[in-house]
């Protein structure tokens, strides 16, 4: 079916080159990027080795108030719009969560400001708030480019949307919640977890788009198999569904918790990718987690039961 509307995101979703080459995601949106030492510059999402992300993160943990994010401008989200309006393609624009970033507020602005203009009154511009990050909103990019080859219009491709980002889970340890503490994506007290040598918080999402801990284990080789575990509690139909997994500096331990998806989840498939700067710089180094489709999220107290009876029982 010939696209009459392009699926757009931004640069948290992680999707390098070939993958949004792969999906067919039209385009994203660029945040702003603080580097000490450089002027600010765009948070791109092109192809760099595995060596560039390694670079990044060791400097990072060497620096971690060095660096900071800022969101995309009303008038660069217009400039990226517009030049698909031109094309006479509507837009459906996928974001990081509002509880995460400003990119979404922004881009619903340039929106309103685009279809106030005369050419553009009749068309249309649909925003949707992931309540995710990284390949969180990367997923949800996706599953827009796959609607819209299944030939679902961009109104039945939004409110698909609407119900399966509250099916989105993630499920991973981070070494040191000081990243997401110090930019309010958790409260202060819950980063200590995350600086006791050893112990790695886990989480997933809460339904308002933050990241959540739902507990502890102590050592890497725990963290797989709670991984598995709670998947298996949590996810529905494996076999029709890529999950993906971002990391930062942990790149092996990615892969083999994706072998062990493969083997015990059965998914479709399973893609494992670095975590771009413009979303690093808020999670920081030492992350790997899942992101997957499955049970609708609740306010945590059936997840946070899940991951408790894992740890009690089955470790």
């Amino acid at each position: 079916m010939e696209k009459n509307y392009a699926v757009l995101t931004d640069s948290t979703s992680d999707l390098s080159p070939k993958l949004r080459e792969r999906f067919g995601i039209d385009d994203y949106f660029r945040g702003v990027i603080s580097i000490p030492g450089c002027p600010d510059a765009e948070g791109d999402l092109e192809e760099h080795e595995d060596s560039y992300f390694d670079d990044f993160y060791q400097k990072l943990k060497a620096n971690p108030k060095g660096y900071k994010t800022a969101a995309i401008g009303v008038g660069s989200v217009k400039e990226r719009m517009r030049a698909w309006l031109d094309k006479g393609m509507d837009i459906l624009a996928v974001t990081i969560s509002s509880a995460l970033s400003a990119v979404y507020k922004v881009t619903v602005e340039a929106a309103k400001e685009l279809l106030a203009e005369e050419p553009y009154k009749e068309r249309k511009i649909l925003v949707l708030d992931s309540h995710r990050y990284s390949l969180g909103v990367g997923s949800l990019a996706v599953r827009a480019a796959e609607h819209r080859k299944e030939g679902l219009s961009i109104e039945e491709n939004f409110a698909l949307l609407e119900k399966e980002r509250e099916c989105l889970h993630q499920m991973g340890p981070i070494d040191d919640l000081y990243y997401v503490a110090s930019k309010g994506r958790i409260s202060n007290a819950k980063a200590f977890f995350g600086t006791v040598f050893g112990i790695k918080p886990m989480g997933d999402f809460s339904p308002e788009g933050m990241v959540q801990p739902l507990g502890k284990v102590s050592g890497i080789e725990k963290s797989y198999r709670v991984i598995v575990e709670y998947m298996k509690k949590t996810i529905r139909d494996p076999g029709s569904q890529i999950v993906f997994i971002s990391q930062t500096l942990r790149r092996a331990q990615a892969e083999k918790a994706a072998e062990l998806i493969r083997q015990e989840i059965q998914p479709r498939e399973v893609i494992v990718s670095n975590i771009y700067p413009n979303t690093g710089i808020n999670c920081g180094p030492g992350l790997f987690a899942a992101f997957y489709y499955g049970t609708p999220i609740t306010d945590l107290s059936y997840e946070k039961g899940v991951f408790e009876d894992i740890v009690k029982n089955r470790l």
